[in-house]
């Protein structure tokens, strides 16, 4: 049996995040191999420590700065406000990862985990945006520079996160993929972006959440207590056309909406919405399961709403460059009119039409495509 080190992004209270870490490590274990997460901390971690060697590729724009600094306020501001909100929705986190997910120790900055140099005979990075270009921090970590050169690396469905990166940046890659022994990749845009900056070909496989099956996402969630059915919209942030567009879907079924957007503003819920905002990542499958209607702005928010074949939408940005991810996943099963942008108009007679079975079938054939990258990389 041979023991791995999975290098991913982790604890940083998002579901995505932490239920395709889980996937992975779950289903290397179903398949037999010993393995656990390299805990080393994700830039966006309150406990990480920023270094000089932690400096990003790319310089950080004004904007993105802007952005983040937005971001950290709204969650100091929330904890703040709403104390035991915020003290349920981490101690949620908390422990499903703590009884789901093996982790070494913590490695909180770049240093720390490079002097480490942790041992293991195989070591896999991905899945999830680890290789995107504008992450504002040194993302060499993810190309697995920090293990011996003799050992087997191996990378499964990193994503790029872009349709596209910079020529500029093509020298760069190809330093960083060049470390790696067996190369796949999330979204098709990816392989292509290998190809481009390396000329070695990489392998198309699936997010790891979809190597496991409804029932063994099931087994894991608390259900969630609901006799009436609802809408359930899983944002990032505000979003009004995603809650129109909710309305317009309740003025035709009846539906109660449920939201559940960790930075919503304000909390109030009222007699047509209920705002959701202390659940983990247990409780978000529990929601996921009961839901009757999606409608999302997330890339795991789409591929939930596969596993658990509920209708869905999903919002996406305008920008086609930040569309790669979606537009992959839905290209696989043939669902690209689920993809819609702000001003859209939606044909509701058109909500239920989704042939699950036939979603299945295509997702199937991808899924057996990336076993057996994993099995024969990892022998």
């Amino acid at each position: 049996m041979k023991r791995i080190g999975i290098i991913t992004i982790l604890n940083v209270n998002n579901y995505g995040a932490e239920l395709q870490a889980f996937a992975l490590h779950h289903k290397l274990k179903k398949m037999g191999y010993e393995n656990e997460i390299i805990n080393y901390l994700y830039y966006k971690n309150p406990e990480y420590k920023s270094e000089n060697s932690s400096r990003p590729l790319i310089k950080t724009s004004a904007k993105n700065k802007l952005k983040d600094l937005v971001l950290k306020w709204l969650d100091k501001y929330s904890a703040l406000k709403y104390p035991e909100i915020a003290k349920r929705r981490k101690q949620r986190f908390d422990d499903f990862h703590k009884k789901h997910t093996a982790t070494s120790k913590a490695y909180r900055s770049y240093s720390e985990l490079y002097n480490a140099k942790p041992e293991y005979e195989n070591y896999i990075v991905g899945s999830d945006q680890v290789w995107n270009p504008n992450n504002g921090t040194n993302i060499a970590p993810y190309f697995l520079t920090f293990a011996p050169n003799e050992s087997n690396k191996v990378s499964y469905a990193s994503s790029f996160g872009v349709g596209s990166i910079n020529e500029v940046y093509y020298p760069q890659y190809k330093k960083w993929i060049n470390n790696l022994k067996h190369i796949s990749t999330r979204e098709a845009d990816g392989v292509d972006i290998i190809k481009s900056s390396t000329g070695k070909n990489a392998t198309h496989v699936v997010d790891p959440t979809l190597l496991l099956s409804k029932n063994d996402w099931k087994n894991l969630m608390i259900p969630y207590k609901q006799s009436e059915p609802y809408i359930l919209v899983f944002i990032f942030k505000k979003n009004k056309y995603a809650e129109d567009l909710a309305y317009k879907i309740q003025k035709d079924t009846g539906y109660k909406i449920i939201r559940i957007c960790k930075n919503e503003m304000p909390l109030e819920s009222d007699d047509k919405i209920l705002n959701i905002r202390d659940f983990g990542p247990a409780e978000f499958l529990g929601l996921y399961n009961g839901a009757s209607v999606v409608l999302t702005t997330s890339f795991h928010g789409s591929i939930f709403s596969l596993i658990f074949e509920k209708p869905f939408y999903t919002i996406t940005p305008t920008s086609k460059n930040n569309n790669s991810r979606q537009e992959s996943l839905m290209n696989i099963v043939g669902l690209k009119n689920r993809l819609l942008q702000e001003g859209d108009d939606v044909d509701l007679t058109q909500l239920k039409s989704i042939d699950f079975h036939d979603v299945k079938s295509k997702l199937d054939n991808q899924i057996d495509i990336s076993i057996e990258f994993l099995k024969r990389s990892l022998g």
